[in-house]
């Protein structure tokens, strides 16, 4: 089976994953390796290789003093409107548990009568009678 590429998917490839054959997709290496042999696509490789590593040199410089405070500052605070609507939000959900907790308590005794209440038996379980 022959693989074949032409230079200019070449030339794309490395545009779009660098000078590093390895980084490329990889049902596209074993085609890339046959024509990286030719001297054109060494020079394609060669100006990757260059730009990755300008790239990999780069760094961000950090934020003056004067930026930080600017954005900081433009920043809007919290409004005592939207505290309470959280804290309402979250009593809200203390509540909802605790109704369901109720419900699901309510459901079980439902479904699990007394079986012999003379007995002690309840639906929590048979409690016993105490003899005096």
């Amino acid at each position: 089976m022959t693989i074949s590429m032409t230079l200019e998917r070449f030339a794309a490839l490395a545009d779009a994953y660098g000078g590093v054959v390895a980084r490329w997709p990889e049902s596209e290496r074993a085609a890339a390796m046959q024509i990286a042999a030719e001297p054109e696509a060494g020079g394609i490789l060669a100006s990757a290789l260059e730009l990755d590593e300008a790239l990999d040199a780069w760094t961000v410089p950090a934020a003056s003093t004067a930026l930080r405070e600017r954005v900081l500052g433009s920043a809007p605070a919290p409004s005592r409107d939207l505290v309470r609507r959280a804290r309402l939000w979250w009593s809200g959900v203390g509540i909802a548990a605790a109704l369901a907790g109720a419900a699901a308590g309510t459901a079980a005794v439902a479904i699990m009568p007394p079986i012999d209440a003379s007995g002690g038996a309840t639906s929590f379980g048979d409690v016993g009678r105490q003899e005096s």
